[in-house]
């Protein structure tokens, strides 16, 4: 029993540290006192402690360290964007990027260095770096903008050198940095979200996503621009193109026509509406919309009165009514107010095509000869005011009323004796004497 007690007692003794071991000379209270009162080390400072920790774990030359070690050096970033050793850690993020063969993202990552930390300790490096990926790995068109865009940024201001970065970049590099920009992008959205002028940049990534073909995420980006930021001057021009894309990309045309109609509404007397009526009756015709077309049509008319819009918006609502909505009545009625509206040989042709409907559509004799009746009356100079003249000749000769008919070629001989229908004219005329059919 003694020997197992003597045992555990020196297994205890040696399992405790030097200050909590009991020494059983000693009274009871100073002992509980030495335990109590352990010496305290001095504080860490778990931010530089865990750079520290990250800088010698990314020497490793494991790749499966390395991807180990990246995402905790961007979380450091994110959590420490202006700490004392931020800059390096920019530097160290470009690096294992770089090392991982991710050599555009790594350019993109010293880009940022070069404007938020600008004249850090470490720049000369970050700079050799760039300067090393640019010659192993850039298009050699591509150096000078790329150069370029690593000069050293203007101003005191963190938020505003980093928003300059993001407007340069796209023009300068933005197909060759697409992804990499992208990112950067949303990083500074979410750590300046409610900057002024986040709108253009919201816009900048829309339209980088739009040149390169990526049209779900331009009208995605667009969409949530115009949402986040409805009273900018940006969200006019947003909106046009987020229908574009619908209609001619995405071949959304439901949701096109809706954000065509809402710019034709909101943006009322503005270029975009204008460009929105160019596109919206032939969207909704797309979709047998007739009426819908219809409708945009007349807007056009009544909004753009005297133009060559107004006229086309004329004969496409004619051609709807008639070929699309077997409207024969509404399609003359509007070929006769364009005829009102515009003389010459637009009028001219606007009344034939009226009558070719009386005739092939609505079986109406007297409709098509009061077309040709008011040819020749308002335009009897026109070369088809004689050949109007001699159709409703036609007209009657094949219904046997001889003496109208007789009435209009004759009018042909009087009106236009030099016309090459004259004389067919004369012969009818005679025919016509001679009781012959």
């Amino acid at each position: 029993m003694n020997k197992l007690f003597l045992t555990f007692s020196l297994a205890l003794a040696c399992a405790l540290p030097a200050a909590a071991q009991l020494d059983f000379d000693k009274p009871a209270e100073t002992q509980t006192q030495a335990v109590q009162d352990p010496v305290q080390a001095a504080p860490v400072n778990v931010i530089e402690a865990e750079l520290a920790f990250l800088s010698a774990a990314a020497k490793d030359k494991d790749e499966d360290v390395m991807e180990l070690v990246l995402p905790q050096v961007e979380d450091w970033l994110l959590r420490h964007p202006a700490a004392a050793g931020a800059a390096d850690a920019q530097l160290l993020k470009a690096d294992l990027r770089y090392r991982l063969g991710d050599h555009k993202a790594a350019m993109m990552d010293l880009l940022r260095y070069f404007y938020e930390y600008p004249q850090a300790a470490s720049e000369d490096a970050a700079r050799k770096l760039f300067q090393e990926l640019l010659d192993k790995k850039a298009d050699k068109k591509l150096k000078p903008a790329l150069l370029a865009l690593a000069g050293a940024p203007e101003g005191e201001d963190t938020a505003a050198r980093l928003y300059a970065l993001l407007q340069a970049a796209p023009a300068a590099a933005g197909a060759f940095l697409y992804e990499p920009i992208i990112a950067e992008h949303r990083a500074f959205l979410n750590r300046f979200p409610d900057r002024a002028g986040n709108d253009a940049l919201r816009v900048a990534v829309a339209d980088l996503h739009l040149n390169m073909k990526e049209y779900l995420k331009a009208a995605h980006a667009y969409e949530k621009m115009i949402q986040l930021h409805p009273d900018s001057q940006l969200a006019a021009r947003a909106k046009l193109l987020l229908a574009v894309v619908l209609a001619d990309n995405l071949k959304q045309y439901d949701k096109s026509i809706a954000v065509f109609q809402d710019i034709t509404v909101a943006l009322a007397g503005t270029e975009q509406a204008k460009a929105a009526y160019s596109r919206l009756p032939g969207l909704a015709e797309k979709q047998k919309k007739y009426q819908l077309a219809v409708d945009v049509y007349e807007e056009i008319i009544a909004r753009y009165p005297d133009t060559e819009e107004a006229y086309n918006a004329y004969k496409a609502e004619a051609r709807v009514l008639r070929e699309e909505m077997d409207k024969y009545s509404e399609a003359v009625a509007v070929l006769n107010r364009l005829a009102d509206k515009y003389k010459g040989e637009k009028g001219v042709a606007a009344l034939l095509l009226s009558a070719e409907i009386y005739r092939k559509d609505l079986k109406d004799t007297a409709g098509e000869v009061a077309m040709y009746d008011r040819i020749v009356a308002e335009y009897d100079t026109d070369p088809q005011a004689p050949k109007a003249l001699y159709a409703a000749g036609e007209l009657f000769d094949k219904a046997k009323d001889t003496d109208k008919a007789r009435e209009y070629y004759q009018k042909i001989l009087e009106k236009y004796p030099e016309d090459p229908l004259s004389k067919k004219a004369e012969k009818r005329v005679a025919a016509i004497i001679a009781g012959k059919p």
